[in-house]
């Protein structure tokens, strides 16, 4: 573990309020990386992809860095741009 991991770690321990923040945070990376990789999976450029759903590429642009809360329904609109199917699951 990296010295910031470790004083990320510590900072998760001691306040609920940035435990909260960091999950929040954590998952929208997640999504930012999964809607990356599809795009280039199927062999979109974000204009392209911004084109079929109807939004303009810098909405793309800041859904794959993370800067936006992206919805379900544009995630449901994104999957059925490439022709697949939006899964969810609770853990």
């Amino acid at each position: 573990m990296t010295p910031t991991e470790k004083m990320i770690e510590a900072q998760r321990q001691r306040s609920a309020v940035y435990k909260e923040a960091d999950d929040f945070y954590n998952q929208q990376n997640a999504y930012a990386v999964e809607i990356s990789n599809l795009r280039k999976q199927v062999g979109l450029t974000q204009k392209q992809l911004a084109e079929r759903i109807g939004v303009p590429q810098s909405t793309i642009a800041r859904w794959e860095s993370g800067d936006s809360n992206i919805t379900m329904k544009n995630m449901e609109k994104i999957a059925r741009a490439v022709h697949k199917k939006l899964v969810v699951t609770f853990k």
